[in-house]
């Protein structure tokens, strides 16, 4: 493809070269140039890929796409060749590979996402993508809407937090949602291996980092807003928080929300698709009622009714109905067969969410990812109202994130569960004993019972051997997660595999 036809929805300036320069591959990271590759030099929060433009050239790259900021001068617009007077960075001089046609444009981000739909055909046009975002629920979600639309005969690809999914092919998930080099590329096999849908979570990062540019959204669907991703590295406050989401349904034909969430008006006020609501509380387009929470030999599930239709979830509570509620708004609106969804959602099974560790101990054992205040209030106030003898819950929080987030989860720990154990999860960079000495002040302002043990393995091993039968016990924060990130290393930790190596050491 030439370089000129990856420019077509976005504007550009030709610094250097031609505009016919043979393009064979598009790459962010200069180790993924290969020959005729056009290299986008991105600035991130820690590097800058426009000190690797030499590198990528001596790979092989043909063109290079810059920030403007980059080259000061711009030498022509679109075909008009004219030599830059001067080739600097915003941080000095900078000499650059004479063979290289370079092209600049304001955000290389949202230029990268415009030219890797271009480059890919534009492969969301041959899919209906539907694309689901919100502080929780998100992968729930997904899963429910990529199953009953699997059960009812149609090929879905998935792109989510715990894998990318392409028919039988599976790759574990690095992010929520993909580089946009990586969605479009994804999309295109979908496309040319027949599926029909694909079905993606959406996060704020990739939104307000334009990865989910250049998709032609069908549906999107809004979940619901908590106090999370609000810091330094992610969104300065609430507002930002909300404003990128809301992005989506500028995005999509149909959007999909929870009209019971405080943000709902707030995320679709300037909504330009045509809108439907769901909810459990309330009169609402979809409306979910008569919900009951079942418990059948440490089987946890939930009944209730959506406009007078019975369904029933193999999740326990209420968050699971609205997840499931939104999946069947999603699927209704597609035409699919309520005796499909229907048979779908019994048997719906997502790694690491509300995931029950079978055992002989008489308690019932769960792995969550709940790894923010609100979503440890959730999954902790449902397990209360299924009357647990006892109810435990073990965490810890990520290194280089929000320390209110830590003192937060505290707090709701000590408030909700009768014995917590604070250990570490991700500590980054950080030493773990600091972060659940933040933990511990949140805690420290309840009347909660805990125990403080660093190495997370033998917390677990502490909370399994002291739970008694009829108890109720929850590995928090790790969910699908088979890693523990520390000092820039991913160290294996299959928490759901080392849960049943303990379990087996105690009987």
């Amino acid at each position: 493809m030439i370089l000129k036809a990856l420019f077509e929805r976005i504007p550009a300036v030709l610094c250097q070269g031609s505009w016919d320069t043979d393009i064979a591959s598009i790459a962010m990271c200069s180790k993924e140039v290969t020959n005729n590759s056009l290299f986008i030099c991105i600035k991130g929060m820690e590097q800058d890929g426009h000190q690797y433009i030499q590198e990528a050239a001596e790979r092989g790259a043909a063109a290079c796409l810059v920030e403007e900021a980059f080259w000061k001068k711009s030498a022509s617009v679109h075909g008009n060749l004219k030599q830059a007077e001067k080739k600097t960075s915003a941080y000095g001089e900078l000499k650059l590979p004479e063979q290289m046609t370079i092209v600049s444009v304001q955000n290389t981000r949202e230029a990268a996402a415009w030219a890797a739909a271009a480059f890919y055909r534009y492969p969301s046009k041959e899919l209906k993508v539907i694309g689901i975002t919100g502080t929780k629920g998100k992968t729930s979600t997904t899963f429910m809407i990529r199953d009953i639309l699997e059960a009812a005969g149609y090929k879905t690809g998935l792109l989510g937090t715990i894998d990318y999914e392409i028919g039988e092919e599976k790759k574990r998930a690095e992010r929520t949602t993909p580089e946009a080099i990586d969605i479009q590329r994804y999309l295109r096999k979908m496309a040319d291996t027949g599926c029909r849908f694909a079905v993606m979570e959406v996060s704020s990062q990739g939104l307000k980092l334009h990865r989910s540019d250049g998709i032609l959204f069908d549906v999107g669907v809004f979940t619901n807003l908590g106090r999370d991703h609000i810091g330094p590295k992610e969104h300065k406050d609430m507002a930002e928080y909300a404003h990128y989401k809301s992005l989506l349904f500028q995005k999509c034909c149909f959007g999909i929300g929870n009209i019971d969430d405080p943000y709902y008006r707030e995320i679709f006020k300037d909504a330009s698709c045509q809108v439907c609501t769901y909810s459990c509380r309330q009169k609402a387009d979809v409306q979910a009622s008569d919900i009951m929470l079942v418990n059948r030999n440490g089987q946890l599930g939930t009944f209730f009714k959506v406009n007078g239709e019975e369904y029933a979830v193999s999740a326990p509570g209420a968050f699971s109905v609205y997840n499931a509620v939104a999946a069947i708004t999603v699927c209704r609106h597609y035409g699919i067969d309520q005796e499909i969804i229907r048979k779908a959602l019994k048997t719906i099974r997502v790694p690491g969410r509300v995931e029950v560790i079978d055992n002989d101990r008489g308690y019932l054992l769960l792995i969550d990812y709940a790894h923010n205040a609100m979503s440890l209030k959730n999954i902790l106030e449902t397990m209360r109202r299924y009357h647990p003898r006892q109810l435990w819950v073990l965490f810890g929080c990520g290194g280089g994130r929000s320390a209110a987030r830590r003192r937060e989860m505290g707090c709701v720990a000590g408030k909700y569960a009768d014995f917590t154990v604070i250990t570490s999860d991700n500590p980054r960079y950080e030493k773990p004993e600091r972060i659940m000495q933040t933990i511990e002040e949140g805690m420290k302002e309840t009347k909660g019972q805990y125990q403080m043990m660093v190495d997370r393995k033998e917390a677990m091993r502490f909370m399994l051997a002291q739970g008694r039968p009829g108890d109720i016990l929850i590995l928090a924060g790790k969910g699908h997660e088979q890693y523990q990130e520390i000092k820039g290393d991913y160290l294996p930790f299959n928490e759901r595999k080392i849960a049943q190596e303990i379990l087996a050491d105690l009987d």
